[in-house]
């Protein structure tokens, strides 16, 4: 999917509304990682409001919920709830992102 491959490269896919207070401190934390890790992840929101057949498709219930994709576009991680700095790193280092 458009979602899940970016030139090769991992994808985390933000499932939320944005406004929502887990939502927005989600978003603070993503900036964070998208600031250390520069072109190397991609970081995607997802709105659950305007992107039903998303939503549907990664069986999102709960929000915030984070999709983690590898570079091949292959889901290694579903986080429902917000997800902290260290342990997104920590997933990313799994996924041999650096």
């Amino acid at each position: 999917t458009g979602l899940a491959v970016t030139n090769g490269k991992p994808v985390i896919a933000d499932f939320g509304l944005g406004f929502c207070m887990q939502c927005k401190k989600q978003s603070e934390t993503l900036e964070r990682v998208r600031k250390a890790y520069g072109d190397k992840v991609i970081v995607r929101m997802v709105n659950v409001g305007k992107e039903a057949g998303l939503t549907e498709r990664y069986a999102v219930e709960w929000i915030p919920t984070l999709v983690f994709f590898d570079s091949t576009g292959n889901v290694v991680l579903k986080k429902v709830g917000p997800m902290g700095y260290d342990a997104i790193r920590d997933q990313l280092s799994r996924m041999g992102v650096k």
